[in-house]
């Protein structure tokens, strides 16, 4: 069970649901969005289109908020 307690801690979920990663996820979505790019985007998408913005979501995750 994820930390945020609404489902199973799966990738798709701490990407696109994870409501302890909801920050984080809206300034990803902001970036995308913001170079003209749709949302929700699948996760191959992100890697293929957005591997950039990807990779800043993953860095600025506190691992303290999935606790």
């Amino acid at each position: 069970m994820c930390p945020c307690e609404e489902e199973e801690e799966t990738v798709d979920h701490l990407i696109f649901k994870c409501k302890k990663l909801r920050n984080q996820s809206k300034e990803m979505i902001r970036q995308i969005k913001n170079t003209g790019g749709n949302w929700p985007a699948t996760s191959e998408t992100l890697i293929n289109n957005y591997k950039n913005f990807f990779v800043k979501f993953v860095k600025f995750i506190e691992l303290s908020d999935l606790k």
